[in-house]
């Protein structure tokens, strides 16, 4: 499922950071997030959910870093409803280039 989150960062020291986010949910705490900031690429995130509704990011498991060119022309719904095989796929294309405008 696709949903726009609100992650919680907590750097210490009362620094506390929210920002949105777009992300597949793959399993209760872990989902795939497309970053087009300086570091670009697709993510896969272990998070956890507060009460409040918020994603607390935990770890990173994964970052595929993807040509700026593709990223910036990406959309997270080209992976979703891909098969795993599917998935993969269209993760490794994108890391070497072959989807690339």
């Amino acid at each position: 499922m696709i949903k726009e989150v609100t992650y919680r960062y907590d750097f210490g020291e009362g620094d506390i950071v929210f920002e949105k986010k777009q992300v597949i949910e793959i399993s209760e705490d872990v989902v795939i997030r497309v970053s087009k900031e300086m570091e670009s690429g697709i993510t896969v995130d272990r998070v956890a959910k507060t009460r409040e509704g918020y994603y607390v990011y935990v770890e990173e498991v994964m970052l595929l870093h993807v040509d700026e060119g593709a990223i910036a022309n990406f959309k997270i719904e080209e992976l979703y409803d891909l098969s795993a095989i599917g998935l993969l796929t269209k993760l490794s294309n994108l890391t070497l280039g072959r989807d690339a405008l």
